[in-house]
């Protein structure tokens, strides 16, 4: 049976959203290197060491080639980061106008004043700038002359509400370690950014006038600054709560940094604390110049309704589920053992075909135009079963596939390779 996969990279790219677009060049990438590994013996060798780590010249003949492709195919896909690294982030800051990434305390300024711009370079990096957006950047009247740089994951401008947030993201309540958790309260991160507005100390520069953390926000017309951590899931799918932090997490070890700000915050004088709650990590203070700063905690959807104003389930950064990986990566390991043992498989014998076969190459085009709609599909794997049925030997299908819908799959990988 043919089965019409959800398949990401057989879009349009120029009609994708910007959350689609963030896989979109990860998983393109990742489903041209399956394809060579399927359709090139030499795209993966073993040293003579490997071989004997990895069990390689032990294994019983019958799945001898299996193993091997099982091996090549997985170690390459668990060594490529593919753009996972900071997928969540981007999701996130894609979701709001006003939202950006990478939020360093050097760079507040060109945040401030080019929020577009910066939202832009947090997401795509300095390559997908154009030359007049990295100009402006490397133009910036801006200098930063503190000695301590910060970097927070997200944060959010509500210009209505005259308000900064930032928010440093962990995946689950089990991400990083107790000293991670507990750091981004102390030293490497809020830490830093409180003493600089407790001390008032100067660290941006522009035309000779010197601005301290508050004077560069209240130059902004801000006047308001939130500092969070934002956890955004339990141990499972589901929005993390306080009580699965407690029950899995490492919430002592928040609390822990938490009490180690909030006593620093105390010592100051002329700091008025406004409201305080140790338990739910939650701390709110005016400094001398009126800048309201409030720290704390949050969980799940909290996380979106403090970032945006917006309740948004947390769940739905979760939503772009497609078989792209999942899909190439199994038939690249069917397809690379059947090239090991015999030499060729459905993708050499596909692409062969295309060179030889006109009509081949026409339905190819229009299954790819279509973005794999399941009519071209099933038309162009008919075509082949009834011209080819001979060349695509049942030998060259899983014993557990059966012969059409596997060379669907195979077509469907191409495709999303090819598109």
């Amino acid at each position: 049976m043919i089965i019409k996969r959800n398949l990401l990279c057989v879009k349009q790219k120029e009609k994708l959203d910007l959350g689609e677009l963030l896989l979109y060049e990860p998983y393109k990438n990742i489903l041209q290197n399956f394809v060579d590994l399927a359709t090139r013996k030499e795209a993966k060798d073993f040293d003579p060491v490997a071989k004997v780590y990895d069990g390689l010249l032990s294994v019983p003949p019958e799945m001898k080639e299996y193993y091997e492709a099982l091996l090549g195919v997985t170690s390459y896909y668990q060594h490529s980061q593919g753009g996972r690294g900071r997928y969540i982030e981007k999701k996130i800051a894609s979701a709001f106008e006003s939202c950006s990434l990478d939020i360093k305390l050097s760079e507040l300024p060109l945040w401030l004043e080019s929020p577009v711009l910066h939202k832009k370079k947090g997401i795509f990096t300095l390559n997908g700038l154009n030359t007049e957006e990295k100009k402006k950047i490397r133009q910036t009247p801006w200098d930063w002359v503190g000695d301590r740089d910060e970097s927070t994951d997200v944060g959010s401008l509500l210009r209505k509400e005259r308000t900064v947030v930032l928010i440093e993201i962990k995946n689950r309540v089990d991400s990083g370690g107790s000293a991670a958790r507990r750091e981004i309260w102390t030293s490497q991160k809020f830490g830093i950014i409180v003493d600089y507005l407790l001390k008032n100390e100067k660290i941006y520069k522009k035309n000779g006038k010197k601005f301290s953390l508050s004077e560069l926000l209240k130059f902004f017309n801000f006047d308001t600054l939130e500092l969070y951590i934002g956890v955004l899931f339990d141990k499972g799918d589901r929005p993390a709560t306080i009580q699965a932090d407690k029950r899995n997490g490492f919430y002592s070890s928040s609390k822990e940094g938490f009490a180690y700000l909030r006593n620093k915050i105390k010592t100051y004088k002329k700091i008025k604390i406004l409201s305080q709650d140790l338990e739910h990590l939650k701390i709110q203070i005016l400094l001398p110049n009126s800048l309201k700063l409030k720290v704390g905690a949050l969980y799940g959807n909290d996380i979106t309704l403090n970032l945006f104003r917006k309740r948004l389930p947390v769940s739905d950064l979760l939503l772009l589920r497609y078989d792209d990986i999942w899909l190439s990566q199994l038939i690249t390991i069917d397809e690379r053992s059947f090239l090991l043992k015999y030499n060729k498989n459905f993708s050499t014998i596909f692409r062969d075909l295309l060179k030889r076969d006109r009509n081949l190459r026409g339905k190819y085009d229009k299954l790819i135009i279509s973005e794999c709609r399941k009519r071209e599909l099933e038309q162009i794997t008919e075509y082949l079963l009834l011209e080819y049925s001979k060349i695509f030997d049942k030998r060259l299908t899983p014993k557990t596939r059966e012969r059409r819908g596997y060379l669907a799959d195979v077509i469907q990988v191409l495709s999303a390779a090819d598109a």
